[in-house]
């Protein structure tokens, strides 16, 4: 059982150990004053953690699940579409056809707007945070501002760098609500 003299240290057991802060501890069954009791991960949790920490791995999951936000919220606002003209000569069945096919046009067209930035913000803020081996709110920033740029690059460079600007504000923004970092 190891001594306690640099301020913090953890002994070992079966699985178990101790994380002591303060004085130094001497072996024995329970470690006197201000420690407590860390559990060692099992060899399952530390393979899991290594896949959900994995760049590609959080990028497919963002995609999926970006698409099936922008699914959701395609067909939410396909219900406020305006009639087109001549619909209301159609009968019930032919205008639920037609607002059904609308519906589903606009759903795919948010779930790939949707996926596509999911994938994007994800996998650049996983790149840049293993790139700068450090876990902070620039990390939202960069990626934040590379994602907006990319997302508005058929719009000239003016239009990329105001999504820059916005996409880095947002996501600073949104990490400083969430209290992320």
């Amino acid at each position: 059982t190891p001594q306690d003299t640099s301020g913090e240290a953890a002994g070992r057991g079966a699985g178990r150990a101790w994380r002591c802060w303060g004085q130094g501890w001497v072996g024995g069954k329970e470690p006197p004053g201000r420690c407590s009791r860390v559990e060692l991960p099992s060899q399952e949790q530390m393979m899991m953690e290594d896949m959900v920490n994995n760049c590609m791995v959080k990028m497919v999951l963002s995609c999926v699940m970006g698409g099936g936000l922008g699914g959701a919220m395609g067909i939410f606002f396909g219900a406020f579409e305006p009639m087109q003209p001549g619909e209301e000569k159609l009968g019930i069945m032919q205008s639920i056809k037609n607002y059904g096919r609308q519906s589903l046009s606009k759903s795919w067209s948010y779930a790939k707007g949707f996926a596509a930035f999911g994938a994007l913000y994800s996998g650049s803020e996983c790149v840049i945070e293993q790139t700068r081996a450090k876990h902070d709110i620039y990390n939202s920033a960069y990626a934040g501002c590379f994602t907006g740029g990319v997302m508005a690059r058929s719009g000239g460079k003016e239009a990329m760098a105001m999504g820059c600007a916005t996409m880095g504000a947002r996501s600073v923004a949104m990490d400083r609500f969430m209290v992320i970092h």
